[in-house]
């Protein structure tokens, strides 16, 4: 689909970028299997679907996007939802969704799952993420790892931690809590893991590939 894709927006003087960050695109897809191809006489559940995107094995990260700490977080649906709407005025670094346009309801006190990440180089690091479509965050709990999906079908190790019992625990609630908000989640990098400000924030939404 790239280079049709590509051929008509270079037509138009659009600049396409390959992404999964094309959120209203997926959510219209599965609206359209669920009210037009569901109903459509020569329609087969579970057949096999005509799109399908590469999920492969991650590979190691570039060392310009290394954090030194990294902590799993949350906040509030509101404070997501303000973060938002000053997106554009708050930070230089970052991506943000518009939930309301995606019909995302969730209660305010809601808390949604994130993942804090700190660097002295937090600037440069937060510049360097900036170039990237950055899509997801997700746990491998076999592997006890953090997996960043960047673009169309990259995917990253972008952290890995000690695995026991506790963090196998923690990491499950985390991912758990992010299936709880339709796979709401955000990013944040910060010059500490107590700091209160971010330099970057990525407003995330993990979702299935479309079923068509």
């Amino acid at each position: 689909m790239q280079t049709i894709i590509t051929k008509a927006c270079g037509e138009l003087g659009v600049k396409p970028v390959p992404s999964k960050r094309c959120v209203s695109l997926l959510l219209w897809l599965e609206e359209r299997y669920q009210t037009v191809y569901t109903r459509h006489p020569g329609f087969q559940r579970g057949s096999k679907p005509l799109l399908a995107l590469d999920n492969p094995f991650p590979t190691e990260l570039p060392e310009n996007l290394f954090g030194e700490k990294w902590a799993f977080v949350q906040l509030p649906f509101s404070v997501v939802q303000e973060e938002a709407s000053s997106f554009k005025t708050r930070y230089a670094f970052g991506g943000s969704l518009d939930l309301d346009l995606l019909g995302i309801e969730i209660e305010d006190n809601t808390l949604i799952p994130g993942l804090a990440v700190a660097s002295s180089r937090a600037k440069p690091l937060a510049a360097w993420m900036n170039g990237l479509e950055v899509c997801s965050v997700e746990v491998d709990v076999n592997r006890a790892s953090l997996i960043l999906s960047v673009g169309v079908s990259t995917r990253y190790i972008y952290a890995t931690y000690k695995k026991n019992a506790a963090t196998t625990l923690e990491a499950e609630a985390w991912e758990a809590a992010k299936k709880t908000c339709g796979g709401l989640h955000f990013l944040a990098i910060q010059e500490s893991l107590e700091s209160d400000d971010c330099v970057g924030f990525w407003i995330l939404l993990d979702l299935p590939p479309p079923p068509v």
